[in-house]
């Protein structure tokens, strides 16, 4: 696929400070535009309202327009498209294309800079000539789809079905889900095992050898290494369809998973074994609740011993998520 750099499709500029504008906790009338912050979700972007008659013009920017979290505490490289005339904050830069874009071409962009929030954990933000590097598909490599997409569909369903007098910034949308518990209520959690304590091997010798699962961002690239499931105490070997979670590893804290054959953590992923039967359904919805906790834990927080325990959960599963197919009996 041909790439190109983040900065030979958009002109990058960046947003105004706090200090610099007078700021209201409400829309006082029409003239008072979102001020935007980072945010892992864009209905809580809203920092404050800003008169968009005293903040300079080449700061204001119209609804359809590309930006991205250049900061936040977990909250950095989220990119979406404005769904209202608005003002950036110092941590949001906005993306200009150098040529004319489609909306379902800035949503596809907004979602390829998003994919590479990875790369950014442990305080390194996507500022400056990190921001301008990040590598994305070239227009000529844009997926079929995207041009099928009918724009007047998307401006309806993005624009004018949202209200923007109920985005305060501050305002957690639970519809849909029921009672949230600690993780500590539903798992018990179990740590994996020190490396320098096993012989391993780069290849897998016979069935008796099992991937050694270290974090990752993906679940295709977990395999540390292959251990001899006898040479280990049993205790730590855990059957296909276990929950695991990864607590440290550099972008890759946090994500969650269901195994897909039978495993030995290390000691940076720890297994969640349900405290009541669980199908495989429910084990794949927890896996995505949990991976959705990662802004909580960059910066060096790691999700590990009380910290994991306590992050909060569905009670049961989200009536949605069943109706999601399942592949039978396969993971990856």
């Amino acid at each position: 696929m041909k790439m190109k750099r983040l900065d030979e499709l958009f002109e990058v500029r960046n947003g105004l400070a706090s200090q610099d504008v007078v700021r209201s906790s409400h829309k006082l009338n029409d003239n008072w535009v979102p001020f935007i912050r980072p945010s892992y979700r864009q209905d809580t972007s809203i920092d404050a309202y800003v008169n968009k008659y005293l903040v300079p013009s080449d700061s204001l920017y119209p609804q359809g327009t590309l930006y991205v979290s250049t900061n936040g505490q977990g909250s950095h490289t989220y990119s979406y498209v404005s769904v209202s005339e608005f003002v950036p904050n110092s941590d949001v830069a906005v993306l200009i294309p150098l040529h004319e874009m489609s909306l379902g071409e800035k949503l596809y962009y907004a979602l390829c800079i998003t994919k590479n929030r990875f790369k950014f954990s442990y305080g390194r933000k996507p500022k400056g000539d990190k921001l301008k590097k990040i590598m994305l598909p070239a227009r000529s490599e844009m997926p079929s789809y995207v041009n099928g997409i009918s724009e007047e569909r998307i401006s309806k369903d993005l624009f004018d079905s949202i209200d923007l007098s109920a985005l305060s910034g501050k305002a957690t949308d639970t519809s849909g889900f029921n009672t949230l518990v600690p993780l500590g209520e539903l798992f018990d959690v179990e740590n994996g095992v020190a490396a320098s304590n096993l012989l391993r091997s780069k290849t897998k010798r016979s069935e008796n050898w099992v991937p050694f699962i270290r974090p990752s961002y993906r679940q295709s690239t977990s395999i540390d290494a292959y251990v001899n499931k006898y040479l280990v105490p049993q205790e730590k070997v855990f059957p296909k369809g276990t929950l695991y979670v990864s607590t440290n590893g550099q972008g890759s804290h946090t994500y969650s998973y269901v195994s897909a054959t039978e495993f030995v953590p290390n000691s940076d992923v720890a297994v969640l074994k349900p405290k009541r039967k669980m199908t495989l359904r429910e084990k794949l919805f927890y896996a995505m609740c949990i991976s959705r906790n990662r802004f909580k834990f960059s910066y060096g927080r790691k999700p590990k011993g009380e910290k994991l325990e306590a992050i909060m959960l569905p009670s049961t599963i989200s009536e949605q998520f069943n109706d999601i197919e399942l592949l039978p009996d396969s993971l990856i």
